[in-house]
């Protein structure tokens, strides 16, 4: 029994009408509405959308448990299918470019899509399609079992469609998702965006389930033993409300369905193996009527998908297999389901004939992870009847999964399809492909590219080889190795006259002349011929350099508007992420380390490839560090350790995590170890690195150096390593020009000795708009003016200093700072003031925080003083209150009022 009305679902009915409100008035939103299986999301969505004012457009489309992995678009097929119906074909034209449309397969009789169409065409044509009906709502069921494509498309219109007057709804089942679950990942992408609201749908509570009961046949006496029972569940407790058993739920939603005719039950079984709509006449209305089948588009589905799976486990194995072979017959189209039905029926070899088909289907769509799901579905059940050569199979899979951001799985077969094949081109192009997906995983396969070069004679192929390996030593210092391959890559460029080939070529001739006119026509050029990854690259680059300049606020710009340009071209997974990553690194710089954590762990969200990955984490690792957040740190660095170990090619992540490595160490006081590993990285960074990274490693070598020669003042031998260390550095530093402003600032700092030189250190830090290195070259003057006996210069470099610092949550310099002061006398704090006990300012302080029964480390860090310097001041306190413990002192303190409240 079905209640004939919605229960308990007010506040969420209101939710969707705001919604819908704001959407009309041109205002972006999307809502997800998320919750248990059976609680009642799909009716709760359909109650909301029948009611709304102004008779928007309503339409709706839902995803496939069967064949989700490989069918591409699902839902929005049945959208536009469905907006078709409701405008006529003549409207969905007018919408359309009139050059010709990527939708073609969507919607058949527009004619086939032009090959120079791409993914960013059919983004774009999606969205203009429904930006051009409002009001509308559009509604995608069970985003859960949504393909790959279909959930960027969901989320490229989350972002894109604003000021359309069309809202989005999507129903999400939660709590038996994996962590891992694309659904979650999906999900946790759009809850960062405030233009995103989530509805989640509770249990009905006991007076609703009397209510639902009493609606569905009148009798509520039952509630109390039904809603224990059903735990709020609607469907559950609709399926109790004729059960008088302690059966299990399989069993309740079956109860109705065995005491059926077999034809009935024969007809529920096929729609139940089908599991999509199909038009079947004789009985559908008998089922219908007993609410267990609805209408769905063209033809009729299971109502819910918890009665589906129930009928379908309760098939017999030979019947199911009947029935999916029925269903793949009678579908009768090349697709992903069918061949999983094909697949499910034992019948393999028509379900690798069917995928081979479907898989050229889904690269017009660029579709690239569902193309790959059937091309593997191909080479898992491959036969020479379906396709001859398996090579060719293997090739298309790997370019697949390099388009998917999938790099491990294109490596597996590019090794496969380089084991079959001698042909030198057909080597040459497999290499230079392996050699792509290899740099974005760990930045290896430059081997794989020089030998893809050495192959493939002077044309377009090694051209592309060239600045593909020009590209990947970019990543890994080989800066000369990549002028020599842009260079010739561009000149084979210039002779065929082919603006494809010159962008890459241009890119990097750019990034190695921080030439900003040359970036701009790199992407110029990109733009032109539709190179996405060129496009989005010269963004991220051209930030590097700008921050490398010194220019870092326009760093920030670049990387911003790259992220844009990545969303509107559906390519925020590929791209998206290492622009977030870079941004990030401009706003740490800057000291916005809460935007640089928010746009790094946007990009960890979008699920990127490895080393894109690593990059973002090593912001996020960076600011948790120089904050003193070990329970975020210790995480963190244990999975940046973990990629090192595989990282081999990726120096410049490997640079980035040394110089963490050794701050980490020298903050930790385990000196030696930060020797080792200086030691270890000096002789390679002096040949490798970019001298922005060279001069920064020189900076905490020395730090390094004075750290282990204050540690033990006495020792002769180690004074003289030290010495020795230093000229090393020395050498190193000055064998760096300084030709920017922020190499500049790296040398000021490594030179400094005395306070008119580390204020200009200061000075040069905080012209370009960098507080920590400001901080802390201010801190290194207030050392050298208290080595002179300088107090009021320690005292207003300090001050300086600990606004920064607050400012940034820096708790570790803040204790440096706090042990300075304390070391050298110079916090007024530490004055004694007019109260009956002495205690002083910085007394008062801890003795409210310690009122409030905090711990001394939760003092430390509410303080920003180190945990040493509160057990002192706590010491202090109990002794000038005349007391022996804490509560006493808190007592005390309460009885007199003295320090209850923050000064």
């Amino acid at each position: 029994m079905t209640s004939p009305v919605l229960i308990g679902r007010e506040s969420e009915l209101d939710s969707l009408r705001g919604a819908y409100e704001r959407a009309r008035g041109g205002d972006p939103v999307t809502v997800l509405v998320t919750g248990e299986a059976g609680i009642g999301k799909s009716r709760l969505v359909s109650t909301a959308v029948g009611a709304l004012p102004g008779e928007p457009i309503v339409l709706s489309g839902g995803c496939l448990e069967l064949g989700a992995d490989g069918a591409p678009y699902v839902p929005f097929v049945a959208v536009l299918r469905d907006l078709a119906r409701k405008i006529g074909r003549d409207g969905v034209t007018r919408l359309l470019p009139s050059d010709g449309t990527a939708l073609s397969d969507w919607l058949p009789g527009l004619g086939p899509a032009p090959a120079r169409f791409g993914l960013t065409r059919l983004l774009e044509e999606v969205l203009g399609l429904l930006s051009g009906i409002g009001p509308a709502v559009v509604v995608i069921e069970d985003l859960h079992w949504a393909d790959a494509s279909s959930r960027e498309l969901f989320a490229y219109l989350a972002r894109n469609l604003g000021g359309s007057q069309v809202l989005l709804i999507g129903t999400l089942r939660t709590g038996e998702l994996a962590s891992g679950h694309p659904g979650r990942r999906l999900f946790a992408e759009l809850g960062r965006r405030a233009d995103v609201r989530r509805i989640d749908v509770p249990p009905l509570d006991r007076r609703q389930v009397a209510d639902l009961l009493a609606a569905v046949d009148g009798d509520s006496s039952r509630a109390a033993e039904v809603h224990r029972r059903s735990g709020g569940n609607p469907l559950f407790a609709e399926a109790l409300s004729t059960s008088g058993e302690e059966a299990d739920l399989r069993t309740l939603l079956l109860d109705r369905i065995t005491a059926l005719p077999a034809g009935a039950r024969d007809l529920l079984a096929t729609l139940a193996v089908a599991g999509t709509a199909l038009e079947l006449e004789d009985g559908i209305g008998d089922l219908a009527g007993l609410d267990l089948v609805v209408a769905d588009g063209d033809g009729h589905r299971i109502r819910h998908d918890l009665i589906r799976e129930a009928v379908y486990d309760s098939v017999p194995p030979a019947r199911r297999r009947q029935l999916h072979a029925r269903s793949a017959e009678a579908l009768a189209v090349d697709s992903a389901a069918v061949a999983e039905h094909w697949a499910a029926a034992g019948e393999f070899g028509r379900a690798a004939a069917v995928a081979w088909r479907a898989a050229a289907i889904a690269a017009r769509q660029y579709a690239c992870d569902e193309q790959l799901h059937l091309l593997e579905l191909v080479l898992a059940h491959w036969s020479p009847e379906i396709v001859a050569d398996r090579t060719a199979v293997l090739e298309l899979a790997a370019e697949a999964a390099f388009a998917a951001g999938r790099s491990g799985v294109g490596v597996e077969h590019c090794t496969a399809a380089l084991a079959e094949v001698t042909e030198p081109q057909r080597v040459a192009r497999l290499l230079g492909l392996r050699g792509r997906l290899r740099s974005r995983m760990d930045g290896t396969g430059q081997d794989d590219l020089r030998g893809a070069i050495e192959l493939a004679p002077p044309g377009p192929l090694r051209s592309r080889l060239l600045a593909a390996l020009a590209i990947a030593g970019m990543g890994s210092f080989r800066h000369e190795e990549s002028r020599s391959c842009a260079t010739e890559a561009l000149a084979i460029a210039d002779e065929l006259d082919d603006d494809a080939l010159r962008a890459p070529a241009l890119l990097v001739l750019a990034a190695l002349g921080n030439d900003r006119e040359m970036f701009a026509r790199a992407r110029e050029l990109a733009a032109r011929v539709d190179d996405d990854h060129t496009l989005l690259t010269t963004y991220q680059w051209e930030a590097d350099a700008a921050e490398r300049a010194g220019q870092v606020a326009d760093a920030v710009d670049l990387a911003r508007t790259g992220r844009q340009v990545a969303q509107r071209l559906g390519r925020v997974r590929s791209r998206g992420s290492m622009l977030a990553a870079a941004q990030a690194m401009c706003q740490h710089w800057l000291g916005q380390w809460d935007e640089a954590i928010e746009a790094a762990e946007d990009a960890l969200a979008d699920g990127p490839p490895p080393l894109y990955a690593a990059f973002s984490r090593l912001t996020v690792t960076r600011i948790a560090l120089e904050r003193g957040d070990e329970a975020r740190f210790e995480p963190l660095m244990r999975q940046l350790a973990e990629y090192s170990r595989h990282a081999h090619g990726a120096a410049q992540f490997l640079a980035e995590f040394t110089m963490l490595r050794l701050t980490r160490a020298l903050g930790q006081g385990e000196l030696e170890v930060a020797q080792r590993v200086l030691t270890d990285q000096l002789d390679l960074a002096v040949t490798t690195w970019w001298p922005e990274e060279l001069l920064r490693l020189t900076v905490i070598g020395t730090r390094v150096q004075r750290a282990r020669r204050a540690a033990a003042p006495r020792d002769r031998k180690l004074a003289q390593d030290v010495e020795q260390r230093l000229a090393e550095l020395t050498e190193v530093a000055h064998a760096t020009p300084a030709t920017t402003p922020v190499l500049t600032a790296y040398r000021l700092t490594f030179d400094a000795a005395t306070l008119s030189t580390w204020d200009e250190a200061a000075a040069k830090w905080r012209e370009l708009g960098n507080p920590h290195e400001t901080a802390q070259a201010l801190v290194e003057g207030a050392v050298t003016a208290l080595a002179s006996n300088n107090k009021p210069g320690a005292r207003t470099r300090l001050r300086e200093a600990q606004e920064i610092a607050m400012r940034l949550k820096a708790r570790p310099l803040l204790a440096r700072i706090g042990d300075l002061v304390a070391r050298g006398g110079l916090e007024d704090a530490e004055t004694p003031l007019g109260n009956d006990f002495g205690l002083t300012r910085r007394e008062l302080d801890v003795l409210a925080v310690l009122v409030r029964g905090r711990s001394n480390s939760q003092i430390a860090a509410e303080l920003f003083v180190s945990v040493n310097t509160v057990a002192t001041h706590v010491a202090r306190i109990l002794a000038k209150l005349g007391v022996a413990t804490r509560t006493e002192a808190v007592r005390r303190a309460l009885e007199l009022g003295v320090g209850t409240t923050p000064r």
